[in-house]
């Protein structure tokens, strides 16, 4: 276990295993944004207003900023942003894999039937993120314990 000072006088303390959920929540996050950065070029002709490439472009900056956070910031807001990004690409993927919505507004028509490696993998790297970001945010990591008497 791991103490850190707060700049209130209360010291935190680190779990290995939060340390390690941390680590792992970011290296899910981190290859969705790898993903999606490698997968943008490929897709930027697909559009209506706003290409297919530039949503995945901003997933993959959401993800990274995501990913930092959960890292840097020992806060349930950070586990929280983390869900909702892994939850939000992982939502996508799978809406667009089984329902052929059209273009949506300014959205274009992503229906995309099939399963390929990198896709699957950024799937399988989206649900281990939203799991181990839920259990961070629902263990009270933001809570301090006071210091000893």
């Amino acid at each position: 276990m791991t103490a850190q000072s707060s700049p209130f006088g209360r010291v935190r303390h680190r779990s290995v295993g939060e340390v390690v959920a941390r680590v792992a929540v970011a290296a899910g996050l981190g290859y969705d944004a790898y993903a999606h950065l490698d997968l943008a070029a490929s897709f930027d002709a697909n559009r209506a207003v706003i290409s297919q490439g530039m949503l995945f472009r901003a997933e993959a900056v959401a993800a990274v900023l995501a990913a930092l956070l959960v890292l840097l910031i020992r806060h349930r807001a950070a586990a929280l942003f983390a869900v909702l990004i892994a939850g939000s690409a992982l939502g996508a993927v799978l809406l667009y894999r089984y329902a052929d919505l059209g273009a949506i507004g300014p959205l274009p028509d992503m229906y995309e039937p099939g399963w390929y490696p990198e896709k699957a993998y950024s799937a399988v790297a989206e649900t281990a993120a939203i799991l181990v970001a839920a259990a961070l945010l629902f263990s009270g990591v933001d809570r301090q314990v006071p210091p000893p008497d």
